[in-house]
């Protein structure tokens, strides 16, 4: 009798949101579908199947043992029925399924206010945004590839060497502090960082310190400089914001601070703008393993990023609010 069970992708769905919302009223609500007509379906398979797949709580829905040994094969199939689904879509080129792309917190916020509504005619296609600053070591040893990323924009190279790595633009950092700090606290050059607090980034961290690297005023030799602090971010933009209430330096883009520095927000710690230059890079799968639906969003976002980088001189794009 069993092997002529038939199951429908429709009832496995509802079944698995019913497990991730433990309520067959909320579950209708996000399935657009009436209660009954939930109710009736679960009804109708645990019926068919001869087990109860949920037992009724005084407060929730919770799955029984088998539909504890159930349900990761129920999400599996309903995985493999989308990819599926992608893939004949993929292969008439239909502008439909998910697109994911990871970015630093301010990378994030720069496509959001200025590049993905300048994709135009995405159709179904749905892009998840994602926040993934760098993690500590990865500035140097190469970043991970999210699970479920299709394109990472990020300061690293990868660690997976198939992977395509694109240098967008480099733009040069430096360091920056408030007119407050640096009345209190007066600094003529990078050699007097270490009597600073400088806020640190994790994913720099060596034994409690980042290295910070500038370029020597009137050469190309490069310089490396061991400094300290008692803030630590995972990210650029909380460390600008600790710096805007004089706690301390923070290494930055120069280009990502026009309008701090048109205000006097911040300003320039060394008068002869010493700095470093730093890779902004694309990290993708090669194209013949791209679904087009990526293929698409991917040559919107490195089109429309290129264009902006080529207007500009030198530097990240600047994000404006």
């Amino acid at each position: 009798m069993m092997a002529n069970l038939q199951l429908k992708p429709r009832e496995l769905k509802i079944i698995s949101v019913i497990a991730a919302t433990h309520s067959i009223g909320d579950a209708a609500a996000l399935l657009g579908m009436a209660q009954a007509n939930v109710s009736k379906y679960l009804s109708d398979f645990e019926t068919r199947v001869g087990l109860k797949v949920f037992e009724r709580t005084t407060r929730q829905l919770a799955l029984t043992q088998f539909g504890e040994a159930l349900l990761p094969y129920i999400d599996a199939t309903l995985d493999k029925n989308t990819q599926l689904i992608n893939f004949i879509a993929d292969y008439k080129h239909e502008k439909r399924g998910k697109v994911t792309i990871y970015a630093p917190t301010g990378i994030v916020t720069y496509l959001a206010r200025h590049v993905i509504h300048k994709i135009k005619e995405i159709g179904d296609i749905r892009l998840s945004l994602k926040t993934y600053n760098l993690d500590r070591n990865e500035f140097s040893e190469g970043v991970s590839f999210p699970e479920d990323c299709d394109i990472l924009i990020t300061y690293a190279q990868p660690k997976d060497e198939n992977l395509v790595a694109s240098v967008l633009t480099q733009y040069s950092v430096t360091a920056f502090a408030t007119k407050d700090y640096l009345n209190l606290h007066p600094i003529s050059g990078p050699d007097d960082l270490i009597n600073h607090s400088c806020i640190l980034i994790d994913s720099m961290l060596v034994d409690d310190a980042n290295i910070w690297r500038f370029r020597a005023h009137g050469s190309e030799d490069i310089c490396d400089y061991k400094v300290t602090g008692n803030y630590i971010c995972d990210n650029t933009q909380t460390a600008l914001e600790l710096a805007r209430n004089n706690l301390g330096i923070v290494f930055a883009p120069k280009e990502s601070l026009k309008k701090e520095l048109t205000h006097g927000a911040l300003v320039p710690c060394f008068p002869h703008q010493e700095e470093w230059w730093i890779d902004l890079t694309a990290i993708f799968r090669k194209r013949e393993y791209q679904p087009w639906r990526v293929q698409y969003v991917l040559d919107g976002i490195l089109n429309h990023l290129r264009h902006k980088i080529a207007q500009a001189v030198h530097g990240r794009p600047e994000q404006d609010d």
